[in-house]
Parts: C-alpha cells; structure tokens; sequence
C-alpha cells in the first residue's frame, strides 16, 4: 500500500499509533525523537523522556490485561488473543499509544488482522538499508555471524521470541516480507520513512511524522528542532555510558553502537550483499536503495 495523506488529530485522539519497522531501522530513535518532541516538563541529561505506549510483544501487558497467564498459552493461543488485547490497551488509555512494533502485518489462526483497524490511528513505517540493518542486528545479538542474519533476513518464516522468551512471539516474515506486509494492506493508514532521510534532515522527517500524527507540535519549528537536538545520536550514546539504556540486550555491548549510514557495504561480503538483492530485490528497488 503506497503512504496514505496524513490523518490531522490532536494527539489525545484515542487510538493506537504502531511504529512498525524489521528490527535495527530506526525505531528506537523515532520513540526518543517523539518523547522529546512531546514531552510536557523538561527534560535533564540524566535521562530519556517517555512516551505513552510499549511494544506489541509485552509479555507482561499482555498477562496483566487480559488476566491470563501467557505461559500457559501456546503462541498460536496468544495470537488469537492479542488483537483483542490491543483494543483493550487503547480503551483503557487516556489518549494516544505508541506501539513499537517488529511483527510483520498479518493474521491470526482465525483469519482476523493481529493489529485491528478499529483501535488504529495508523502506522509510522521505519526501513533502513538492508545491508546496514544486518550488521547493526548482528551486533544486537550480540555476534558477527553476517551469514546467520543475512538467512534470517531472507527468511519469510524468521520469528522473533515467542515459546517462554521474555517477550511474544513475533513473525517478522523477513526484511522484504515485512515492507510487503504492512504496505499491501489498506486497512491502517501508513506513513513510510526511510532511516537514511531521518539521518540526512532529522528535522524534515520528524516534521512528517509529527503532521501525520496530527501532533500540534508539527508546526512549532522551535519544539521540532528541541526535539532533533535532545535525540542527537552522541548525546543518546553518552546517556547510555553514563546510566545505561533499559532496552539493551544483555549481549549487546553498546545500543547506540554506531547509528550511521553506509556501514553495510563496508562490512559485509559480496556474497552476503548478493544475497540480500537477490531476496528483497523489488522492496530495495522501490525504496531507492539499488544502484
């Protein structure tokens, strides 16, 4: 589905904003910049401001909300119940969530979307290159394996978690998968972002974000820019050495390892890079990221 015209709302309008993305594209940095650019007291250097919502595998929201013990569950099981847990996350909010998001768009064994339409105010969609997101997900699990990534990137059937993992299953269906999934289908509105134009004008992209959002904040040039500024990928790092980072898994080194653009065609063999084309071909195409 190609982006839609942006939905103008207060950003109180009930409703769950997903911020969906193959994992290592930018989400991480998107939440931040948003945190900032909406935060409603100061924000001091000792921390990073919040933003109201979570990530749609929460294995503890989901058990807390629902009252049953996901454990006892099978992933299948959960599935079927998580659109329904999604609509009771936004009924019982007192304005906009932000989902984070690594599950690919699809359905549960019973036919119905995982993410429901009825409690959407739409989806923000981070893509990064895919030779820059197999090396940063690399690091993220904590190896240099390129080969082990560049399978699982290619691999339709790649899941995340799941079983008794900390967090719920997730069907990423791949890096090409998930674009084709959340893009083909028309029932939430969707804004694309590319992670190499948020690093070329941060601002810009931001600023799209926020009039998609519908978030008053989008014409405050000032607030924009405080926000860009707040989320500089130095300043994020230096946060993280200094009081450590809540998302940083514990075979990751760093979260904020690198953050830059290019890296992939440094590192990775021209096997490895073939190999990445020759799966997500058509998606990389459409995105600008072939030659």
């Amino acid at each position: 589905m190609a982006e839609q015209s942006p939905r103008r709302a207060e950003d109180k309008t009930p409703g769950i904003a997903w911020l969906a993305s193959f994992p290592k594209s930018g989400n991480t940095w998107t939440r931040i910049l948003l945190s900032n650019l909406i935060a409603r007291e100061s924000i001091d250097d000792d921390r990073f401001a919040s933003l109201p919502g979570s990530i749609s595998s929460n294995r503890t929201a989901f058990d807390v909300i629902t009252g049953l013990p996901s454990s006892d569950l099978t992933d299948d099981e959960i599935d079927l119940l998580r659109p329904q847990f999604y609509r009771m996350q936004a009924d019982s909010a007192e304005g906009r969530l932000y989902i984070k998001v690594h599950d690919g768009y699809h359905e549960t064994g019973k036919g119905e979307p995982l993410f429901p339409a009825d409690c959407s105010f739409g989806a923000i969609y981070l893509v990064r290159h895919p030779f820059d997101v197999a090396v940063s997900y690399a690091h993220h699990q904590g190896h240099r394996d390129f080969d082990k990534i560049v399978a699982q990137m290619n691999n339709v059937g790649h899941i995340m978690a799941g079983g008794r993992k900390g967090q719920l299953r997730q069907k990423t269906l791949g890096w090409g998968g998930h674009y084709r999934s959340w893009h083909q289908q028309d029932a939430i509105p969707v804004l694309t972002v590319r992670y190499e134009d948020m690093l070329a004008d941060t601002a810009a992209a931001l600023t799209r974000i926020a009039h998609f959002l519908g978030l008053p904040e989008a014409g405050d040039a000032q607030a924009i820019a405080r926000a860009v500024e707040e989320s500089r990928f130095e300043r994020l790092r230096a946060k993280e050495e200094e009081h450590g980072f809540g998302e940083r898994p514990e075979k990751t080194e760093k979260f904020f390892r690198s953050g830059r653009s290019g890296e992939g065609r440094d590192v990775l063999t021209l096997a490895q890079r073939t190999s990445l084309v020759a799966s997500n071909e058509d998606v990389m195409e459409k995105l600008g990221y072939l030659p």
